[in-house]
C-alpha cells in the first residue's frame, strides 16, 4: 500500500497528536486499577527503559518506551532529540519510576510488570544509572530503537489492512530525518534496534540505515533486531555485513501451524520461515548472537497454538518466548476485534485460554506468558517460578552493557 495523499495522513497525525495521545493516556490510568501487591512491588523496583531507551516511531514522535505500554512522548523527531531528552517530559516520567507510582505507564499492557520483571532498586546496575541521573547532566541514551517506517514484505491483521511500503519521496523523508535527528545520537550509543514498526529487511529505508552504520564509523554498535523472519537469510545477513554486530534477535511468528500462519502472516509462509530460523537457530547456537526470543501475538485463532508455540522454540534454539496480548490499532472492526480479543472476559473462549495457561510447557524455562496475565489474572507455572525473580533474567533488554 502506498500512500498517496498527504492531506489525509495530515489530518489524521494531527487529530492523533491534539486528542488521540490524551486518549490513550486515559485509557492507561483506567486499566492501572488498585492491586496492593503491585503497588508494593513497583515501589521497590526500577524500570530503566526511561533512562537507557529513546524510540522513534512513524508518527515523527520519539518516546523512552515503547508506546503502546507509555504513551507519552517525549520530543518530536524534526527537533534536537538530544536536548528533549533531558526535557520536562522526560524528567517527569524518570521521577515516577523513581518514587514507584509509575503514574504514566500501563500496568496491563507493559509485560515487565505483569511479568514482575523489573529489576529491585537495591541492584547494583540501578544504583548505578540512578546515581548518573542524579547529577545536572543527563546521559545521553544507551539504547535507540527506530521505529519510524512501517514498510514490510508483510500485512499482518493485527497490525494492518494491507501492505505497507514506503514509495520514494517518503523513503527520502524518512532517510533526511535518519541523518538530521537519530544518526546523532547513534555517535554515544552502544545498541540500536531495528524495528517496532515493520521489517528490517522489508524496509529499503532500514537496509539503507544498517548499512549507514557501518563497522568503520560505528563499530562501537550492536544491533537488536526484529524481524518476522521471511527475509531473514544468510544473503542479507552477508549483505548488511552484520556478521559479529547483532546482540539479540527476535521473531515474531504468532502461530505453530501452517495454516494459522497462512492467516495471521498474511504474505508469509511457514516452510520458508522454518529455513530461515534454521539459518537463525545456527547463528544462536555459533554464539554468533546472544539471545533469540519468538513472539506471539495471542487471539482468538491462535491461542490454542501456545504450547505448541512453547516447543517450536525449544526446536530452533530460542532463549525464550513471549506471548502479547492482541490490540485493535484500527486494523479490525468492531465485532471483528471483539471475536478475535480473547483477553476479554465475556469471550466465549476466555475461559479455555485461562484453563491452557495450566499446560506444562509454561513451566519450561523459555516460556514468557507477557502482559497475558494482564488479561486473565491468572498465575500459570511459569510465572510462580520467575514472575517475582529479580535475578539475571530480568529486564535484560535495559540492562544494555554489551559483551
Amino acid at each position: 500500500m502506498r500512500r498517496k495523499n498527504a492531506f489525509p495522513i495530515a489530518v489524521r497525525e494531527f487529530v492523533y497528536r491534539h486528542f488521540g495521545i490524551r486518549a490513550r493516556q486515559r485509557k492507561v490510568l483506567a486499566g492501572n486499577a488498585t492491586d496492593t501487591s503491585l503497588e508494593h512491588y513497583l515501589k521497590s523496583h526500577v524500570c530503566l527503559k526511561p533512562f537507557e531507551n529513546l524510540e522513534t516511531t512513524n508518527r515523527g514522535l520519539a518516546h523512552v518506551c515503547c508506546p503502546d505500554w507509555l504513551p507519552t512522548p517525549i520530543a518530536n523527531m524534526d527537533g534536537d532529540l538530544l536536548s528533549q531528552w533531558a526535557g520536562p517530559m522526560a524528567q517527569r516520567i524518570r521521577k515516577s519510576i523513581v518514587d514507584g507510582t509509575y503514574e504514566l505507564c500501563s500496568r496491563r499492557y507493559c509485560e515487565h510488570i505483569t511479568d514482575r520483571r523489573l529489576l529491585h532498586r537495591d541492584h547494583p546496575e540501578v544504583r548505578k544509572v540512578l546515581a548518573a541521573f542524579a547529577g545536572e547532566a543527563v546521559p545521553a541514551p544507551k539504547r535507540v530503537a527506530l521505529s519510524h517506517d512501517r514498510s514490510c514484505n508483510l500485512s499482518c491483521p493485527s497490525c494492518r489492512t494491507g501492505r505497507i511500503v514506503a514509495g520514494k519521496a517518503e523513503q527520502d523523508k524518512l532517510d533526511r530525518v535518519f541523518e538530521q535527528s537519530a544518526l546523532p545520537l547513534l555517535r554515544s550509543a552502544k545498541i540500536v534496534y531495528i524495528t517496532g514498526s515493520g521489517d528490517p529487511f522489508g524496509s529499503n529505508h532500514f537496509r539503507r540505515v544498517i548499512k549507514r552504520l557501518n563497522r568503520r564509523d560505528f563499530g562501537h554498535l550492536r544491533f537488536d533486531l526484529h524481524s518476522n523472519g521471511q527475509l531473514f537469510d544468510a544473503r542479507a545477513w552477508k549483505d548488511l555485513d552484520l556478521s559479529g554486530r547483532v546482540r539479540d534477535v527476535e521473531i515474531s511468528i504468532d502461530a505453530a501451524d501452517p495454516k494459522t500462519y497462512a492467516i495471521v502472516r498474511r504474505g508469509g509462509t511457514f516452510a520458508q520461515l522454518r529455513k530461515n530460523l534454521a539459518f537463525i537457530a545456527g547463528l544462536r547456537r555459533s554464539g554468533e548472537i546472544r539471545t533469540l526470543t519468538f513472539s506471539m501475538v495471542v487471539q482468538a485463532c491462535n491461542f490454542t497454538e501456545m504450547p505448541d508455540f512453547v516447543r517450536l522454540g525449544e526446536e530452533f534454539a530460542a532463549d525464550r518466548v513471549s506471548f502479547q496480548m492482541i490490540r485493535n490499532w484500527g486494523t479490525f472492526g468492531k465485532a471483528e476485534f471483539e471475536a478475535e480479543f480473547i483477553g476479554d472476559p465475556a469471550h466465549p473462549q476466555h475461559k479455555a485460554l485461562v484453563a491452557l495457561l495450566e499446560a506444562p510447557e509454561f513451566s519450561h524455562p523459555i516460556a514468557r506468558v507477557g502482559n497475558i496475565l494482564g488479561y486473565t489474572q491468572a498465575l500459570p507455572a511459569m510465572s510462580r517460578d520467575v514472575a517475582f525473580d529479580d535475578g539475571a533474567d530480568a529486564m535484560t533488554d535495559a540492562i544494555l552493557e554489551v559483551d
